[in-house]
């Protein structure tokens, strides 16, 4: 099961990009924050092991990413759409304190740059389009706790740090804040853990393992029935405070030939590039019904010839992972491209590379367009993986 792709040091997380041993998703749980969160994030930052968006990412309803497009190796950036009423948290001058406001004062959207301070400062001189907006900074009582980087000034915070301490001021309604704080708590302290014993580790021969190890139990266990689900999310639109949505949600019973497939109202107007994209006809979109009433379909179909098993979700990838667990908080959601990853203890490509390295056959369905060839794929390689237990059993 493994020989096609090349093998790295650790199980992987997908979800919160940690290695396993660090995982951070038994700690965060979305936070319906009403104040959006918007980052702009520096190139070098989207994949630094001690980055702390990551936790803003898992931790929060309503936050985006942007990842800037310098301009070479300059600070200039092409302009990120951000919505009305957005105010820059930065420690500048003529920055207001964000304790001090009123409730009418306040910003509706917090913008936060990050990456290292030297960056930040650069990316905020450089770009007038980020320095013009109103700016809030503020006043903590102590310094931050992020013991790995150093913060020049007691008001400089990290990320995580910076947000949390925000949305205390702007939404102090809000509760489970202080999960943001006991998630980068345990990152810092397990990578000061992990640091300590690298030179030990990496004497250490290491073991070869059961193939099946990083295989949860929920794929495993007697008398369980799988969905294979995949969804077409609506497109992400810069500066939308609104969470995406599926705009098609597809799934397949690994136990039989039925299926589901259905198009989802959105807020977006049909467009013949969404029509490409999903490659189906754009009268396909007539069909679409409102997310709640595709929802009840939905939970109907997976109870059909249940006969008491327990219900499991499996899709591939992690936006349709995290949009099952916050759909189906009652249902055991597995996210497969995190199970191969541990499984072939490899980096993973996208869902058809994998399926043709391995030459591992599909079962055509019959659904249409891009839906229909990914949902084939992921069935394939959620019996692949099962198929490999068997065979160690």
């Amino acid at each position: 099961m493994t020989r096609s792709l090349p093998t790295e040091a650790r199980p992987y997380c997908y979800r919160c990009d940690k290695p396993q041993s660090m995982c951070l998703c038994g700690y965060l749980k979305p936070l319906p924050n009403t104040v959006g969160v918007h980052i702009l994030q520096h190139r070098r930052e989207h994949r630094h092991a001690l980055g702390t968006a990551r936790l803003l990412r898992l931790g929060l309803a309503s936050v985006h990413v942007h990842v800037l497009d310098l301009q070479g190796k300059s600070a200039v950036s092409t302009p990120v759409a951000l919505p009305e009423g957005a105010g820059l948290l930065y420690p500048s001058t003529d920055s207001r304190d964000l304790a001090s406001l009123t409730e009418e004062e306040r910003p509706q959207h917090i913008v936060v740059i990050d990456g290292t301070w030297a960056h930040a400062h650069r990316i905020y001189r450089d770009n007038p389009w980020i320095s013009n907006l109103p700016r809030y900074s503020l006043s903590p009582s102590e310094g931050s706790r992020y013991r790995i980087r150093t913060e020049p000034r007691l008001e400089c915070l990290s990320t995580v740090e910076s947000v949390v301490a925000a949305l205390r001021c702007l939404q102090p309604d809000l509760e489970g804040t202080e999960m943001l704080d006991s998630a980068f708590d345990h990152m810092i302290d397990a990578q000061i853990a992990a640091s300590t014993q690298e030179s030990n580790y990496a004497r250490t021969k290491r073991v070869p393992q059961r193939p099946n190890q990083g295989i949860p139990d929920t794929l495993t266990n007697d008398n369980v029935r799988i969905v294979v689900v995949y969804c077409e999310a609506s497109p992400l639109r810069a500066g939308d405070p609104q969470a995406r949505t599926p705009i098609r949600l597809s799934a397949a019973p690994l136990d039989g030939q039925s299926f589901f497939d259905r198009m989802v109202q959105n807020r977006n107007a049909r467009s013949g590039y969404q029509a490409a994209h999903l490659e189906v006809p754009l009268h396909d979109f007539d069909t679409a019904a409102p997310l709640d009433e595709v929802l009840d379909a939905f939970r109907a179909f997976c109870k059909e010839s249940s006969d008491g098993t327990t219900l499991v979700l499996v899709s591939w990838g992690v936006w349709t992972h995290r949009w099952l667990e916050g759909a189906f908080t009652e249902v055991p959601c597995v996210m497969l491209k995190g199970v191969w990853a541990n499984v072939s203890r490899s980096r993973v490509p996208d869902l058809d590379s994998v399926v043709s390295e391995l030459g591992i056959s599909t079962q055509e369905l019959s659904i249409r367009g891009r839906a229909g060839r990914r949902l084939s794929h992921a069935c394939a390689m959620t019996r692949h993986i099962l198929s490999g237990v068997a065979s160690d059993s």
